[in-house]
């Protein structure tokens, strides 16, 4: 019964008891259509779960979900609790699918509700004491369009097919996809076009249109997302293990004191900086964290990583003399 629950859609979406049977099958429950239309019954009429569910009886079959209102009151909700639940509303929305949005939403209004009633009289509200502000030059995230980021959740959630519509082309293309990465501004869908052999990544704001298939992800148990995260072409943070000297100048690196760079880094003071010692892998985010600190880092070893950084510098000086 309480995988039911789980699967009942919130309102206004609906499913039947057909579809619920298909959901709770999928989930690995054994369990018959009718079954579930008497487990639907005997919920709907009990004390502790009748407020919850809807049934949508104008016509045939019956439609059921979950009040929009409506949610399983959170046991131990304390400061602690609604506040991390706040936090996620506030900036962890943009990444979200709406359908996730949606079954959270009761969750959000019962952190926000523990704050309302717990409010000291005449003192600001928690939202207005807390703020996350991300280092560096954030990018706004890539604009999703409507519809597209459920449907791809949905297919990779089940495994399905999907036929995609990329860019500017105007055929659909059928794709396997297997795994979503997120990098910030931008997420990317990791697929396999048709019958080809290797996978790509597409950029999720270009998908003009999507349709989710009934036909199953093919070999989605051959595919390791680590492995390729490792040796794709997307600017992460894999590559050739190295060992970097970096000589920081002045108080350019006194923050590794308190926020090491992994667990590996050893410091030494220097007279007019700090000797920073770690093991890291070469990527090119690890030149551009370099190149941030301008004339304040010099990269003393490994010789090619040194190079590479000084050959950027001398571009960039060449720009500016134009």
């Amino acid at each position: 019964m309480l995988a039911l629950l789980h699967a009942l859609p919130r309102a206004p979406r609906k499913a039947t008891s057909a579809e619920l049977q298909e959901k709770l099958a999928n989930d690995g429950h054994e369990i018959s259509k009718r079954s579930v239309e008497r487990y639907l019954e005997e919920l709907s009429a009990s004390h502790e779960f009748g407020a919850m569910l809807r049934c949508d009886d104008a016509s045939q079959p019956y439609g059921w979900s979950i009040h929009s209102e409506r949610n399983l009151s959170i046991p131990g909700m304390d400061a602690q609790m609604a506040a991390t639940w706040d936090l996620v509303h506030r900036y962890l929305k943009p990444l979200m699918a709406k359908d996730a949005l949606e079954k959270l939403d009761p969750v959000f209004r019962e952190a926000r509700s523990w704050f309302e009633k717990h409010r000291p009289i005449g003192k600001r509200y928690w939202s207005d004491k807390v703020a996350y502000v991300p280092r560096g030059f954030a990018l706004q995230p890539a604009k999703v369009a409507p519809g597209i980021a459920d449907q791809v959740y949905d297919a990779l959630h089940r495994n399905r097919q999907m036929d995609i519509w990329y860019k500017d082309n105007s055929e659909s293309q059928r794709v396997h996809p297997y795994a979503l990465v997120d990098r910030g501004a931008v997420r990317y869908l990791v697929v396999r076009f048709w019958q080809y052999e290797d996978y790509r990544h597409l950029a999720l704001q270009r998908l003009r249109k999507v349709r989710v298939l009934d036909d199953e992800v093919e070999r989605a148990g051959d595919f390791d997302l680590d492995r390729y995260l490792r040796d794709s072409q997307m600017n992460l943070p894999y590559g050739e293990s190295i060992e970097v000297v970096l000589n920081f100048k002045g108080r350019a690196g006194d923050h590794l004191y308190e926020t090491p760079i992994n667990a590996s880094q050893s410091l030494q003071k220097l007279d007019d900086g700090t000797l920073l010692t770690a093991h890291l892998e070469h990527t090119q985010e690890l030149v551009w964290w370099i190149l941030g600190f301008g004339a304040s880092v010099e990269v003393v070893e490994p010789h090619g990583l040194r190079e590479e950084v000084a050959d950027e510098v001398l571009r960039a000086q060449q720009l500016y003399k134009k």
